[in-house]
């Protein structure tokens, strides 16, 4: 559990193990959280930058390759029985009365993993030419076919 108090709530950088996040070590490594912390009438908005390295797949190649990856994600702890402003284009928790620490893992995970690009591509593998046709060559058409088609359109001119 990555805590985050509440009752003296400050930002700041540390670094998180992929076993704490629940992902694999294999894949994730490096990985670093940075937290901004700005005291708002209510509430704390956060501001949660992560980056770290991970282990892909390569789309083009199946070659596995390391590459950095790095999100943002913005939310507004609400004290409770506040309204939520529907204004706000961040995320908005409602804290409980007498809570006093803020449990940080899922969101610095669901942040990491969606840092992972859809269309993952090794840097080596970005210069290389795709096939596009697939199958035997297509081989020279039969010139009686030809023929055919003249003798058709000279019948539809007349």
């Amino acid at each position: 559990m990555i805590k985050f108090d509440l009752s003296a709530p400050q930002g700041g950088s540390f670094e998180v193990s992929a076993s704490d996040l629940g992902l694999d070590q294999a894949k994730f490594s490096e990985i670093q959280a940075h937290l901004e912390v700005e005291q708002l009438d209510g509430g704390v908005h956060i501001t949660l930058e992560v980056c770290a390295k991970a282990r892909l797949e390569c789309d083009r190649t199946l070659q596995e390759f390391v590459a950095p990856v790095a999100n943002v994600h913005e939310m507004l702890l609400c004290t409770y029985g506040q309204k939520p402003s529907e204004e706000d284009m961040v995320e908005q928790v409602e804290l409980e009365p007498k809570q006093r620490v803020f449990d940080l893992t899922e969101i610095i995970r669901d942040t990491l993993m969606l840092a992972i690009p859809a269309r993952k591509v090794a840097p080596e593998a970005e210069e290389l030419q795709i096939q596009t046709v697939f199958g035997a060559p297509d081989t020279e058409a039969d010139q009686r076919w030809s023929a055919l088609l003249a003798v058709r359109e000279e019948h539809a001119h007349k």
